[in-house]
């Protein structure tokens, strides 16, 4: 089953940037996050994700999870050790949101992923043969300097629906 999540969704001028390479992406053949067949599907930055959240974790992160925040992108990140990789953009957050996920990822006892990498996904399961493709079309669709969050939603895999918990615009 797939993972509980809270995530930040991002302001219109972000997610346009965002959506534009995947769209590149896909106009090449390539694995795009626009191929992702979800009507909630939209770039986003995980906070936390497990196959159990406390309903009590949207009220902590409603009161300390700060909106908007800007994400400054440091680059492409790989994730995988196979045949097929994740490709992201690397995204470093301020200080402030990085201490409020900290201390939402300390309740909960069996996080996905124990150590935590900001990034927004831009395709998944990328073949490693075609890398160099990839690279040569996020290249001639450039990379956002910065994404801005503007909205704390709860992801529930079980009825399939984001519930928006904030928004600051």
């Amino acid at each position: 089953m797939p993972d509980f999540a809270l995530e930040l969704s991002f302001d219109t001028a972000s997610e346009a940037a965002v959506v534009a390479q995947w769209e590149a992406l896909r106009a090449a053949g390539l694995p795009s996050q626009a191929d992702h067949k979800s009507m909630t599907n939209a770039p986003h930055l995980t906070l936390v994700a497990a196959q159990e959240l406390e309903p009590e974790l949207a009220d902590v992160a409603t009161a300390t999870v700060p909106l908007p925040s800007t994400l400054v992108v440091r680059g492409l990140v790989l994730f995988g050790m196979g045949t097929r990789v994740t490709v992201a953009h690397l995204v470093e957050p301020d200080s402030t949101l990085s201490v409020a996920t900290s201390g939402l990822r300390e309740r909960v006892p069996d996080v996905r992923h124990p150590v935590w990498t900001p990034h927004v996904t831009l395709a998944r399961r990328v073949p490693r043969s075609r890398l160099a493709e990839l690279l040569e079309v996020l290249g001639a669709h450039p990379s956002p300097t910065s994404v801005t969050c503007t909205r704390l939603r709860w992801w529930d895999p079980v009825t399939g629906e984001i519930e928006e918990l904030a928004q600051n615009v």
